[in-house]
């Protein structure tokens, strides 16, 4: 006979990974988690205050002549007093919501203490008070809704197939507006945001094994008065792009950016994050913004070692990292990150290689080894 999958929602404890009794939770019969975050709420019995919540969105599959409901379920961890014969089960899964919704819950996310869910072809902002859900607001958007990204008021979410849009939440006047989206259509995995300094980009992840970068733009004359997205950046990593996580850089003292007072001494310009990523095969690799000095120099080197290093099987790296486009696409590629592996085998050269090779692009070798051990150094944070 077929077998069936049963999904449930379990409790771990931070030191061996155990499942901590009687937290575990079975979900009914043909429903799947969909989207889990830890979110920070706030409602008006706690004032200002916010309290931790786990936020689950669920959806129920019965195939195509049943139409698909999802359901949004809120937990609250709590601690108790241990079982002196279980002294894992410290804490317990109280839920405070659980109720079905007009569609499926592909993706839940928190902004400014409220729950934005995507809801069939419909984005909800709820806010959660007195253990219910408060309708805030809404927006119409394209198919299916699979990634949902938040940085303050704005938010960057992805489609299935229509690729990425920015909208602007007014806490004010409880609305959602569209600010810029993208025109043309990609398969889009996964999205974040990039930040460098005072400048917010767009990182987005696609079916083919790219990642790209928009930016917000009003001012260019391609973006038709702001309504579209400026794509900036795009690279091939070879692999599928399922998930984004976003960290400080360690500067110069050591210490994690945010983590310290002394952070908050550094110029804006100076404060960059490190975008982690991971892919379908296994692997972890990460993205992080360079300053503009830093960036001319270590690109004519990369420009440089292309043609200056014998690579492994003959293989060109400046085509393998070229971003790859479905059928005929009417656009160039725009060749603007840097691929830190291939940087790196200038530390393997002679000292006359190096010498040569730093004097034609107008440079010292101390002057690359140190923009190599910089960018090395801002990315050690575990």
């Amino acid at each position: 006979y077929p077998s069936l999958n049963w999904y449930s929602i379990c409790l771990y404890t931070r030191e061996g990974w155990e499942v901590i009794p009687g937290t575990k939770i079975d979900l009914p019969k043909y429903e799947r988690v969909t989207s889990m975050k830890y979110m920070n709420l706030s409602g008006e019995q706690m004032g200002e205050q916010k309290k931790g919540y786990v936020v689950v969105g669920t959806m129920s599959s019965m195939g195509e002549e049943v139409s698909a409901r999802g359901k949004i379920m809120i937990f609250d961890v709590m601690e108790v007093v241990p079982d002196p014969e279980k002294p894992l089960s410290g804490y317990k899964f109280k839920c405070l919501y659980d109720k079905e919704q007009k569609g499926p819950v592909t993706e839940v996310a928190c902004i400014l203490g409220h729950i934005i869910s995507a809801i069939g072809q419909k984005l909800y902002v709820w806010s959660f008070i007195h253990n219910d859900l408060v309708g805030v607001a809404f927006i119409d958007t394209q198919i299916y809704i699979h990634s949902i990204s938040v940085v303050k008021n704005f938010v960057l979410y992805a489609d299935i197939t229509k690729s990425i849009s920015l909208l602007n939440f007014d806490r004010e006047c409880k609305t959602l507006s569209v600010i810029s989206r993208d025109f043309e259509p990609m398969e889009v995995y996964r999205t974040a945001f990039v930040v460098d300094g005072t400048n917010l980009g767009f990182l987005v992840s696609d079916s083919n094994c790219n990642l790209v970068i928009y930016i917000y733009q009003p001012e260019s004359v391609d973006s038709q008065g702001g309504m579209k997205l400026i794509r900036k950046s795009d690279i091939n990593i070879g692999a599928h792009v399922n998930a984004f996580v976003r960290t400080g850089t360690r500067i110069h003292d050591g210490s994690i950016l945010g983590t310290t007072p002394a952070s908050s001494l550094l110029h804006p310009s100076e404060k960059r994050h490190v975008t982690w990523f991971g892919t379908l095969d296994g692997a972890i690799g990460s993205f992080l913004p360079l300053a503009e000095k830093r960036y001319r120099r270590l690109f004519m080197l990369h420009n440089k070692l292309v043609t200056a290093v014998a690579h492994v099987g003959g293989l060109n790296p400046k085509k393998f990292r070229t971003a790859k486009m479905p059928g005929r696409w009417l656009m160039n590629p725009h060749r603007n990150i840097l691929d830190y592996q291939l940087l790196t085998n200038f530390l393997g050269l002679s000292h006359t290689e190096r010498r040569e090779l730093a004097k034609q692009i107008g440079t010292t070798p101390s002057q690359i080894i140190e923009d190599l051990i910089v960018i090395q150094k801002a990315m050690m944070i575990f």
